[in-house]
């Protein structure tokens, strides 16, 4: 028998058909209807995809298809809801579902996930995912990390912050040039670090 006669069991049983996108469909936006009116915790809420999964046999290979399916059909990049993630601070790969075997889910594990689900529980309605541009200038005079949001230019060192270096004003008004009117500095200067 030729290789390409070979069946991979493990990608036909990970393979997404349209009936599955559909079923997580309904069932995902029930559970988001449920979070909205109040009735379920963003912590059940989580707990309700693992059993999702179990119930359905999904591997966690398989539901990251079916996520990518899903955001397909309406149009989502799914690289760009990671990037956007990455932003936000998340880390898909690294905040712990990655290497999660969501068939054998531990008590550790649904505690992990239910701190980072009460988190987002208790302080989601305040927290805004913005894309910024960092950069920095070092030079003779200045060492400033930069972080461009729109309109405002944040700038952060842990010494006092030259405002007459050339280098720092050219960069400046390259940017507000982009906008044609005032942009607003913040400076943040002086700051000091540390490990909690």
């Amino acid at each position: 028998m030729s290789d390409d006669r070979v069946i991979d069991f493990n990608d036909l049983k990970n393979k997404v058909k349209d009936s599955d996108v559909d079923k997580f469909e309904q069932y995902i936006y029930n559970l988001y209807f449920s979070v909205m009116d109040g009735s379920l915790t963003m912590a059940d809420f989580s707990k309700k995809i693992f059993e999702y999964m179990n119930e359905n046999n999904i591997s966690q290979e398989k539901f990251m298809n079916i996520q990518k399916k899903f955001m397909e059909r309406y149009g989502m990049d799914s690289e760009e809801v990671e990037r956007q993630l990455k932003n936000f601070g998340i880390d898909p790969s690294t905040s712990g579902f990655g290497a999660m075997d969501f068939n054998n889910m531990t008590n550790e594990n649904l505690e992990s996930i239910r701190k980072s689900a009460g988190f987002y529980e208790k302080y989601g309605h305040k927290i805004q995912p913005k894309s910024c541009i960092t950069t920095y200038l070092k030079n003779d005079v200045n060492d400033i990390d930069i972080i461009i949001d729109q309109e405002k230019v944040m700038l952060y060192s842990n010494k006092k912050i030259n405002l007459m270096d050339a280098e720092l004003n050219e960069l400046l008004l390259g940017y507000k040039n982009m906008f044609n009117k005032k942009i607003r500095v913040v400076l943040c200067e002086n700051y000091t670090e540390y490990d909690y």
